[in-house]
């Protein structure tokens, strides 16, 4: 009772809204910059509703920690995660309690940093690959391209397989799933799956889609010894009790990870790409590093130490542009948060988005400038200060994979290719489950 006595009366401060939506109306498509106005004018935490959903803005690093790491166990997934079940199912992104941390321990091994380093020469065997196709003053979009690529390596360093032409199907499926489903998000009303509406029709037939591709890696992967790879390991896997992971559990995982394992660094690649193109000096400096380091030659993962500038450049690009940009986890029980109540039920959203463009911790937080993580600013910074891979248990499986991956692909396209941005291009976000360019990323090659 004596912590309940501290607490402050009522919500923290937050926009007025309308009696039946809420704030929904204020949010709009671009969600992030309604997130930051709500951080900037309210402070580190917030309120708002949309619908009949009643959430919290929380921006301050100490209490972003309170509620991924301290109160963890008290906290689970949000709507808005659960919007996309139908296509993710109930795998490591959606999973809750036993379930989920016996599927961890289960998926650990092969994302364990000294497993990651035997993926390195693959990656750049296949970056390397994808520059024998180019040619100068062909014109590509950038995010295409890389996609390609992360999905081609993914599939091959997660799955044991070659990419065959099905990834162009599942992530062209992919993609309208989560335009549907994020228009589903954002609505007042969700209107069940079972009804028969030209909405939920395409939903479902772009899920049958995205299924059937998955169903075909996992048949492929089973009609052949099994190897070491991430997908052989979940099939082979045997629980206590003897029984293995069923159909749809390895489904949901192969889903998830195949997601986690390509879509996010591919867009890493991407906006750091966007970044370069509009700050040439950071360019200029980036490729005198890889001509010191490597000479032409590919990147292999024991150059990664003597590239710091690189590493700078993916910290600035996923700090401006973080691949997943906001967090979500709703309350199972009345908890305290920042002095308020926090009621069984209401969400709790953190925003990468708002935190990687505090001034108090990024100064000129809209500038590009990788030079800011070269004198050790990591360890400096507030554990939730700057997340892009999330935190506490739930951190993301794959953040070894990604981080040497985008360095590799970044060191051995960048020698050979440099990317200018087309004059009429007209760039922006669309903040779905990750946050790809709304219309692509149009670009013309130019050899170094």
């Amino acid at each position: 009772m004596a912590v309940l006595q501290t607490l402050h009366k009522g919500l923290p401060p937050g926009p007025r809204g309308t009696l039946v939506g809420g704030n929904l109306s204020q949010i709009g498509p671009r969600r992030v910059d309604f997130f930051l106005e709500l951080a900037r004018t309210y402070g580190p935490i917030a309120s708002f509703r949309a619908g009949r959903w009643r959430l919290f803005l929380v921006s301050d690093p100490s209490l972003i920690q309170q509620v991924l790491v301290t109160d963890a166990r008290s906290y689970v997934k949000h709507f808005g995660v659960r919007t996309f079940k139908p296509v993710l199912g109930n795998g490591l992104l959606t999973s809750e309690g036993e379930f989920w941390l016996a599927q961890r321990r289960l998926l650990q091994p092969p994302f364990l940093k000294a497993q990651v380093l035997s993926y390195a020469p693959v990656m750049a065997e296949l970056a390397e690959a994808m520059l024998a196709k180019w040619t100068p003053g062909k014109s590509v979009n950038i995010e295409f391209e890389f996609s390609a690529l992360t999905s081609a390596i993914a599939l091959k360093t997660l799955f044991g397989l070659d990419d065959h032409g099905d990834r162009e199907r599942i992530d062209s499926s992919l993609r309208l799933t989560f335009a549907l489903l994020t228009v589903r998000l954002d609505a007042l009303f969700q209107l069940p799956l079972w009804l028969p509406t030209a909405a939920n029709f395409r939903l479902r037939r772009a899920i049958a889609d995205v299924n059937a591709v998955i169903d075909g890696f996992i048949a492929q992967k089973m009609s052949r010894p099994l190897g070491s790879d991430l997908l052989s390991t979940m099939i082979a896997a045997q629980r206590e009790d003897g029984t293995r992971m069923t159909p749809q559990q390895l489904r949901d995982e192969a889903m998830t990870l195949y997601l986690a394992g390509h879509e996010t660094t591919a867009l890493t690649l991407t906006w750091s790409w966007y970044l370069l193109s509009q700050n040439p000096e950071a360019e200029k400096t980036l490729v005198e590093e890889w001509r010191r380091v490597l000479n032409g030659r590919a990147a292999q993962a024991s150059d990664l130490p003597s590239l710091p500038y690189t590493s700078a450049v993916i910290n600035e690009s996923m700090r401006l542009y973080p691949p997943a940009y906001v967090i979500g986890r709703e309350a199972t029980a009345d908890l305290e948060l920042g002095g308020y109540r926090v009621k069984k039920g209401y969400t709790i959203l953190m925003s990468q988005w708002v935190n990687h463009r505090d001034p108090k911790y990024f100064p000129e937080p809209e500038r590009f400038r990788p030079e800011r993580w070269l004198d050790g600013l990591a360890a400096r910074l507030p554990k939730f200060a700057y997340y892009p891979f999330g935190g506490g248990q739930r951190l993301c499986i794959g953040v070894h994979f990604a981080l040497m991956e985008a360095a590799i692909v970044l060191a051995t396209v960048g020698q050979k290719y440099k990317f200018t941005l087309d004059a009429d291009a007209v760039i922006d976000i669309m903040p779905q489950i990750t946050m790809p360019p709304r219309y692509g990323m149009p670009a013309t090659l130019a050899r170094r």
